[in-house]
C-alpha cells in the first residue's frame, strides 16, 4: 500500500501510467501535429480477460484483496491490467473524437518469466518447485519486448508506403506473434471506463494533483 492508500499493484500498473501519460499528452499531441509519428504504447496483458471482480468505482474496490482467490497476488495483477486496458481504450476513443494524430496501442508481451512472476511464485508453498515447474513454459524476459518493439516500429496501417502493417491501427491490441486481436468485452465497456476515470479524477483531486484532460 502506498502513502495515498492505493495497493502497489494498481499504483504501478495503472495509476502511475495514467498520471505520466496524461501529463505528457499536450506535448505529444503538439509533436504529432507537427508531423511526428507519436505512439502511446501501454503494456497490457491477456490476464485482463480473467477478471471477474469488475468494480472500479471506489478506492475500496481498487484495494480489493482477492483473499479467496487461489493466487491473490495474480488476481490483483489481473485486476490492475484490466484497469490499464479500460483507460487505454477510453483514451483511444477520446483522442479519435478530437481527431488527434496520436496513436494509442496496447500490447501483451506474452507469458514471461518476469521479476513479478518470480515474486509471485516465490510467495507460494514450495517456491522452488513452482519456479522449476513453470520456468520451462515461460519466455525469457528479453522476448517480452518483441510485441512492444513491433508496436513501436512497424509501419502504421494509415501510412502511405509500400508495405504498411494492417495491425498498427489506433486502439489496436497487439499480442505475440505481432497480431492485432480483440480485447475482452469488459475492457471495451464504456460505462466501466467512465467509472474508472471518475474514480481516478476524484483521487487525484483529493491529493492535489492536476493532470490534463483530453
Amino acid at each position: 500500500m502506498n502513502k495515498e492508500g492505493i495497493l502497489d499493484t494498481m499504483a504501478v500498473n495503472y495509476l502511475g501510467t495514467y498520471v505520466f501519460t496524461q501529463t505528457m499528452l499536450p506535448l505529444l499531441e503538439k509533436a504529432a501535429e507537427n508531423g511526428a509519428d507519436v505512439r502511446l504504447i501501454n503494456l497490457g496483458s491477456r490476464a485482463h480477460e480473467r477478471v471477474s471482480f469488475l468494480d472500479y468505482s471506489s478506492i475500496e474496490a481498487w484495494n480489493h484483496q482477492f483473499r479467496w482467490s487461489l493466487l491473490p497476488t495474480l488476481a490483483r495483477y489481473e485486476y490492475s491490467k484490466l484497469a490499464l486496458h479500460l483507460w487505454s481504450n477510453s483514451l483511444a476513443r477520446q483522442l479519435k473524437e478530437k481527431n488527434s494524430k496520436v496513436l494509442v496501442l496496447v500490447v501483451h508481451p506474452g507469458a514471461v518469466l518476469s521479476d513479478g512472476a518470480l515474486s509471485g511464485l516465490r510467495s507460494l508453498p514450495f517456491p522452488g518447485l513452482w519456479v522449476w515447474l513453470v520456468s520451462p513454459i515461460l519466455c525469457p524476459q528479453e522476448m517480452g519486448t518483441y510485441s512492444t518493439a513491433f508496436a513501436a516500429c512497424a509501419i502504421r496501417a494509415d501510412d502511405v508506403c509500400f508495405k504498411p502493417s494492417p495491425h498498427i491501427t489506433h486502439g489496436a491490441y497487439i499480442v505475440p506473434p505481432n497480431l492485432k486481436v480483440d480485447q475482452s468485452a469488459a475492457a471495451m465497456d464504456a460505462d466501466r471506463q467512465n467509472e474508472l476515470e471518475a474514480c481516478t479524477r476524484g483521487l487525484l483531486q483529493k491529493i492535489g494533483l492536476e493532470v490534463v484532460q483530453v
